[in-house]
């Protein structure tokens, strides 16, 4: 379902062409399930190829995860070449720079050929910090720069900081809309509101249902930020991060900020406006998917046969995206792809999941757990509020409106049947385990559940 409550800067200020949606049995080669930046991008680099597409979205293009990201095009992704490096080597994170320099030279390239206007614009990228705890790391991060033979700058307002030139920050949307037209004058079929809800998997090809309908295809794409697949246990080795943001009429210099020890970050705009992202923001939230592993899982889901994973951009999917474009292009067309290694999803870093261990377990005991002892009485609900409730021995998902009408429901996530608490800032209901999200009526928003939660009477 479309979140209209959650629109982002970029959704409010650009306009698109609604798509049709599948409604017959349709046979093609290649499906790409996920209609944001990483699967618009993909269908982009494959458009000239002798294979026929299909792009199918279950809400409408760009609205989930690349409708609602601070759009910065940066190589500079926070602390993470310190941290590759920790829990692997300087080579991968070399190559995990070079890779994301090259697509974004490779976006810089497209907007120019393709006329594309998407508001871009050059500006510096920083990473800072004010506290001295921090400043080690990014001093770390810098000899690991230097040794790259990375230029780099720094912002002296802050005691420790690393800046890259001839970074940019562009509008997603605009963008992710022109490839889409581009696409279609080559014959690439985009589809919305056709979710797909069960796939069966052959020796040499794929039926996914669809609206009631079959998709037939040879190759098969997941670029959603988050898989509904069970296989490869990927919803285990990943974890969804919230962030929230705010839009401002005014502007505090060009150039883009990231503290790295805190949440608070800045972008500028087109029009002397900006954005913040900090805790207390309220305009709208974005979602991101963190791999445990700390390098996003582009490639392969089996060796053996012709699906591909794009899962775990960890907020960094604007240059990352068409990392993955142009990584599963290449593996489709049997091109040789100097990053297929890096990002091969055939590994795992444990020292690098231990970071997050304490707060996966902490959301899974929460779901699985510890909410069914916090529940509240209907009386004591205000209104705009929802809580779990106790009736007549069953624990129910309850919500009280505006008008103060209560809105009943199963308290049980689809997915896994982690039990949902009530995020009262964003109105939504959460569920802890793997970060499904549904609004306060209990329509889903995000998955990776593939349905709404069920109604209930009282």
């Amino acid at each position: 379902m479309g979140d209209k409550m959650n629109q982002s800067y970029w959704q409010k200020t650009t306009r698109k062409k609604t798509e049709k949606v599948l409604n017959e049995n349709i046979t093609t080669d290649i499906v790409i399930i996920g209609g944001g930046l990483a699967g618009v991008s993909l269908a982009y680099q494959l458009k000239d190829s002798p294979y026929r597409i299909v792009v199918l979205e279950k809400d409408t293009m760009g609205s989930h995860t690349s409708g609602h990201t601070t759009a910065k095009l940066t190589v500079l992704h926070g602390l993470l070449y310190q941290k590759i490096t920790k829990h692997y080597d300087i080579h991968q994170a070399y190559l995990y720079y070079r890779s994301n320099e090259k697509a974004l030279k490779e976006i810089q390239s497209i907007i120019k050929k393709e006329n594309i206007s998407c508001d871009y614009q050059e500006n510096t990228s920083y990473i800072y910090t004010d506290d001295p705890q921090y400043a080690k790391d990014i001093q770390e991060q810098k000899k690991i720069l230097e040794s790259l033979r990375i230029d780099m700058v720094e912002d002296n307002q802050h005691l420790a900081s690393i800046g890259l030139k001839h970074q940019a920050v562009f509008h997603p949307l605009k963008y992710l809309f022109a490839l889409i037209q581009k696409c279609q004058k080559s014959g690439v079929q985009f589809y919305e509101h056709s979710q797909v809800v069960h796939i069966e998997r052959k020796n040499k090809s794929f039926t996914l249902k669809v609206n009631n309908h079959t998709v037939t295809c040879q190759y098969l794409i997941h670029a959603t930020r988050y898989p509904f697949i069970r296989k490869g246990i990927y919803f285990m080795k990943l974890f969804q991060q919230r962030e929230y943001v705010d839009y401002k009429e005014t502007q505090e210099g060009k150039d883009s900020y990231l503290c790295v020890d805190q949440t608070n970050s800045y972008r500028p705009l087109i029009h002397q406006d900006s954005l913040t992202i900090h805790r207390d923001a309220k305009d709208w939230h974005a979602q991101d998917s963190i791999p445990l592993r700390g390098i996003p899982y582009i490639g392969r889901l089996n060796q053996y046969h012709q699906e591909f994973i794009i899962y775990g951009f960890q907020k960094w999917g604007m240059t990352l995206s068409q990392v993955a474009a142009r990584l599963i292009s290449d593996l489709i067309l049997e091109r040789d792809n100097p990053y297929e290694s890096l990002y091969s999803c055939h590994y795992f870093s444990i020292s690098s999941a231990k970071q997050y261990t304490q707060r996966i377990m902490k959301n899974i005991t929460k779901g699985y757990w510890s909410q069914r002892f916090q529940t509240k009485s209907i009386q004591s609900l205000d209104v705009k509020e929802g809580a779990i409730v106790k009736i007549d021995g069953h624990l129910m998902a309850v919500y009280k409106d505006s008008q103060e009408k209560l809105h009943y429901f199963s308290p049980y996530c689809p997915h896994l049947k982690c039990l949902v608490h009530f995020n009262k800032k964003s109105q939504t209901w959460d569920c802890p385990c793997h970060q499904s999200i549904y609004d306060a009526y209990g329509q889903l928003m995000e998955g990776p559940s593939l349905f709404s939660l069920n109604e209930r009477q009282k």
